[in-house]
C-alpha cells in the first residue's frame, strides 16, 4: 500500500525498486535506488487521485502539458471541452495533463520476475462516454514496464479501437528529487522551442549546444526537440538519473523552480498544444503508435565537475 492505494512493486537484482498504482493512472509513486528515493512525491497519490496534482512518474494522456484553450480541432473534429471531474486546470485556467484515469480504468494483465528482470503489463481502454466527450477518439493503451539492472523501461503502444485515427499527444512527466548538496541538469544538443509565459510554443526555434545547468546558480525552463540519441540527466553527489527516449518521443521539457525540491522532466510524443495545430502523429488499428522510454540510474561524479 502507498498513501492508502494498492501498488505493484517491481525489484531488480541490482537494488532498483519501482512501485506503481494501477488505480491512480498507473503512476509510479516510488523509484528507489539501493534504498534511496529518487522521485518527488509532491502532494502524493491522494492529491493526484482527487485533484489531478501529478506526482512521481506519471503518464499524461491523451495529451501532455496544457492546451491553449477549451476548444480544439483535431483530425477535422472540433471539441468544446465541458467542465468535467476528469479534467484539471493550470494557473491560467487552461486544461492540463490530459484526461485523468480513475479507479479501475487500468487493467493489470501480467506481472512477474525472473533472475534478470521484473515486469508489469497493463491496458487502458479509452472508450467510456465521459472520456470520449473530452477526446472523441476511441483507443487502447498498452503499457509494458520492465526493471532490469538499474534501469526502468516503459514501452507504450496506442491503437485505435474504431475507424477514426487517434491523435498521439501523450507524454511522461518525472519529478526527480534534487540533491540538497549539489545538483545539475544536463541537456543534450537540441533545438530549443521558443515559448510564451505559459510554456506554449510560439513557432520559433533556436539551436542549442549541450550544457550542464548548476541548479544552485539558477533554474531551467526549456522545451526542446531532441535529436537522435538525445537524453536528459539530473546529477547529484554520486548518483545520476538519465531520461532516455528510445523511440517515439521527439520532444522533451525541463522545468525547475527554486521553491520546489525536485526537477521536472517530460518526454513527449508531440509538442504542447499539438491538438490545436494538427501537429502530431496518429495511431490506427492497423498501425499502432509505439514509444519507448528508459530511465537509468548510475554512479556519477559530482555536478560541480561538469562544465556549465
Amino acid at each position: 500500500m502507498h498513501d492508502g492505494f494498492e501498488v505493484v512493486t517491481l525489484a531488480s537484482a541490482d537494488g532498483l525498486e519501482a512501485s506503481f498504482a494501477p488505480r491512480v493512472g498507473m503512476t509510479c509513486c516510488s523509484l528507489r535506488d539501493r534504498g534511496v528515493e529518487l522521485l518527488g512525491e509532491r502532494f502524493g497519490l491522494a492529491a493526484y487521485a482527487s485533484c489531478g496534482l501529478s506526482t512521481g512518474l506519471s503518464l499524461m494522456h491523451p495529451w501532455t502539458n496544457r492546451l491553449s484553450s477549451w476548444r480544439y480541432t483535431a483530425g477535422g473534429t472540433t471539441v468544446r471541452l465541458p467542465v468535467s471531474p476528469l479534467l484539471h486546470t493550470d494557473r491560467w485556467g487552461l486544461p492540463v495533463n490530459g484526461v485523468q484515469s480513475k479507479g479501475h480504468d487500468w487493467h493489470v494483465e501480467d506481472s512477474g520476475a525472473d533472475a534478470c528482470s521484473a515486469w508489469l503489463e497493463a491496458t487502458l481502454a479509452f472508450e467510456r462516454p465521459e472520456q470520449l466527450a473530452l477526446f472523441p477518439f476511441p483507443h487502447r493503451v498498452h503499457l509494458r514496464i520492465e526493471l532490469r539492472g538499474r534501469a526502468l523501461s516503459l514501452e507504450t503502444r496506442v491503437e485505435a479501437t474504431g475507424r477514426v485515427p487517434v491523435p498521439v499527444c501523450f507524454g511522461y512527466r518525472v519529478y526527480v528529487r534534487r540533491d540538497p548538496v549539489a545538483c545539475a541538469v544536463v541537456l543534450p544538443r537540441r533545438r530549443q522551442l521558443v515559448t510564451d509565459e505559459r510554456m506554449l510554443p510560439t513557432g520559433a526555434a533556436e539551436p542549442r549546444g549541450g550544457r550542464a545547468f548548476q541548479l544552485e546558480r539558477g533554474d531551467v525552463r526549456e522545451l526542446f526537440a531532441l535529436g537522435d540519441g538525445g537524453r536528459v540527466a539530473v546529477m547529484g553527489t554520486g548518483r545520476r538519473l538519465t531520461l532516455e527516449p528510445l523511440a517515439g518521443f521527439p520532444f522533451a521539457q525541463v522545468c525547475t523552480y527554486p521553491e520546489e525540491p525536485h526537477a521536472t522532466l517530460e518526454a513527449m510524443t508531440a509538442e504542447p498544444d499539438a491538438l490545436s495545430h494538427d501537429t502530431y502523429p496518429v495511431a490506427t488499428a492497423a498501425r499502432p503508435y509505439h514509444a519507448a522510454l528508459r530511465i537509468a540510474v548510475d554512479d556519477a561524479f559530482e555536478p560541480a565537475a561538469v562544465a556549465a
